[in-house]
């Protein structure tokens, strides 16, 4: 363990590399009980269930809603799904992989990106998860209260559903079965920018956060290329990430802050955004190499 770890004020006149490991023993900073977060998905799945059981009676007001949207994009000029699905359509190859990553992508990822916060991440773990279910409810709640059919069932819209070509069938079978009527908003651009914001916070470098963007950039083209989405439900997705991000304090610290917070307390202030300050009295936090 001393081999891989270095005590992290400074090391021979040098900053520390790394972020930091935080002790078990600090409450506030400590990662959470494994069994308690698998609770909260598998509590997740369950309403996600519920809902997508109920929506089967939700076709016709999904049907009227999805068309509310159409009129609206049409209004404001920025009604080209027909057009981006057709042209995925003409390229099979392009089409197939679009597919594929619509299927599984945003799970992958999103699990991933999860993990990496719980166990390289820890201090920002908390206000990563809390921002990702708060997304996850949103969803959920919309869902229920106002369904809008994907333009992919949309009778008479001309859609190609590429996702059914490539194999996976019209309900879009995969890790987790899709509710046909969820359209609104869109839950694979908000994981994906999701994962994305957190990435920006953790990164040491800005530069390499702000790349992710690539990611919820592509998914974005995807769904509305394979003709699952709306641009209204991507845009739905955004505004509910940043206010879910902004309200439970998922953003990343300015180099000012995080030198304030160490100063306070007499330790140096490392890389991660809500870095703790080391107490007084006990040595700086060890961090990884």
């Amino acid at each position: 363990m001393a081999k891989r770890m270095q005590i992290g004020r400074r090391v021979n006149g040098a900053a520390p590399r790394g972020l930091p490991l935080v002790p078990w023993r600090r409450r506030g900073f400590a990662r959470p009980l494994l069994v308690v977060e698998l609770l909260i998905v598998f509590a997740l799945l369950r309403v996600y269930d519920w809902v997508k059981a109920a929506a089967a009676e939700k076709g016709v007001p999904a049907q009227g809603h999805a068309e509310t949207l159409v009129r609206v994009e049409r209004t404001v000029h920025v009604y080209f799904e027909p057009a981006l699905d057709h042209l995925l359509a003409r390229h099979l190859t392009l089409s197939w992989v679009a597919s594929w990553y619509y299927q599984f992508a945003h799970i992958g990822v999103a699990l991933t990106v999860l993990a990496l916060c719980y166990v390289r991440w820890p201090t920002i773990y908390r206000p990563a998860r809390n921002t990702l279910i708060a997304t996850n409810v949103v969803g959920l709640v919309v869902f229920v209260l106002y369904p809008v059919m994907p333009p992919r069932l949309l009778p008479g819209a001309g859609f190609i559903d590429a996702v059914a070509l490539a194999g996976f069938g019209t309900t879009h079978g995969g890790p987790v079965p899709a509710d046909q009527y969820a359209a609104m908003p869109s839950l694979h651009v908000a994981w994906s920018l999701w994962a994305a914001v957190v990435l920006i916070v953790a990164a040491r470098r800005r530069w390499a956060g702000w790349l992710a963007l690539l990611y919820p950039a592509t998914t974005t083209v995807v769904v509305l290329a394979t003709g699952n989405h709306y641009l209204l439900d991507v845009v739905a997705a955004v505004g509910t990430v940043a206010i879910a991000a902004a309200g439970l304090g998922l953003r990343r610290a300015t180099p000012a802050a995080r030198i304030a917070r160490g100063s306070a307390a007499g330790g140096t202030p490392g890389p991660c955004a809500d870095q703790p300050p080391t107490p007084p009295g006990e040595a700086s936090y060890p961090v990884a190499v």
